[in-house]
């Protein structure tokens, strides 16, 4: 829930901004991630994950996150998500 919704905030972001994301990628980090489990999300069925933005505001994203497992719903989700600056965490100087 967490990975997808972070690559989900990229996207919005750069289509909210006109930018392509192969151009200048955009990193986020989660600020708040909330989920709920529906049901048991069985092992072997292929799984689902669908992301779609609810928010778009400066440097912040929210984004709806849902798991279906062989078509059903078993998990949803919600993230603050929050761009960080290009270079941030590049390393000891």
């Amino acid at each position: 829930m967490d990975c997808h919704s972070t690559a989900t905030a990229a996207a919005a972001k750069a289509q909210a901004e006109g930018l392509s994301l192969e151009a200048t990628p955009l990193r986020f980090v989660t600020a708040s991630l909330k989920v709920d489990f529906l049901k048991p999300t069985p092992l072997g069925p292929d799984l689902r994950l669908v992301g779609r933005p609810k928010e778009v505001k400066g440097r912040k994203v929210v984004v709806e996150t849902e798991l279906y497992a062989a078509g059903t719903l078993t998990v949803r989700g919600e993230a603050v998500l929050v761009q960080i600056a290009e270079g941030f965490g590049g390393g000891a100087g």
